[in-house]
């Protein structure tokens, strides 16, 4: 599925898009604008939009936002310099705020497992999270000479590591 399914009476979340993905089932996409996310089906368009609970301040400023692959979790980063981690079926916060960035964040990834979120900065550095957790796995990762706005994570199996 390329995009999302456009339906006569249906505007689709709260705002803009900001990230979507596809469910194993093949007929169910989650989207999420940044401050509430959209369930879709593709034979009835969307069925149910969760709005996000909680922490003001950062739902004000969201620049960013990752569904995990699995559907079950949204990461959001916001003006605020934090990252918080979101139940989808909920839209409580399940992790958060996570503080480490010295400016704006601008990009985000979960890992293919839905285990760690990384997010990357225009402080040029990046820092992983654990989505299980909400600790701080990895971080600050520094030597870049100028802003993150692209981040995601790379499967390399341990029998292929040095």
């Amino acid at each position: 599925m390329d995009s999302l399914p456009v339906w006569k009476n249906s505007s689709g979340g709260t705002g803009t898009f900001r990230a979507a993905i596809p469910l194993d089932d093949g007929k169910t996409i989650v989207a999420s604008d940044g401050s509430s996310i959209s369930r879709w089906t593709v034979d009835v368009g969307r069925v149910e939009d969760v709005t996000f609970e909680g922490n003001s301040e950062h739902l004000e400023g969201i620049q960013s936002a990752s569904i995990s692959p699995n559907g079950r979790l949204v990461a959001t980063a916001a003006r605020n310099r934090t990252v918080m981690i979101w139940q989808a079926d909920s839209g409580k916060a399940l992790w958060g705020p996570l503080e480490g960035h010295g400016d704006d964040i601008y990009a985000l990834s979960f890992s293919a497992d839905s285990k760690m979120v990384v997010s990357g900065s225009d402080d040029r550095n990046v820092w992983i999270w654990s989505a299980e957790t909400g600790q701080s796995i990895c971080g600050p990762m520094e030597g870049h000479t100028s802003s993150v706005k692209g981040v995601c994570f790379r499967y390399i199996p341990l029998s292929l590591w040095p």
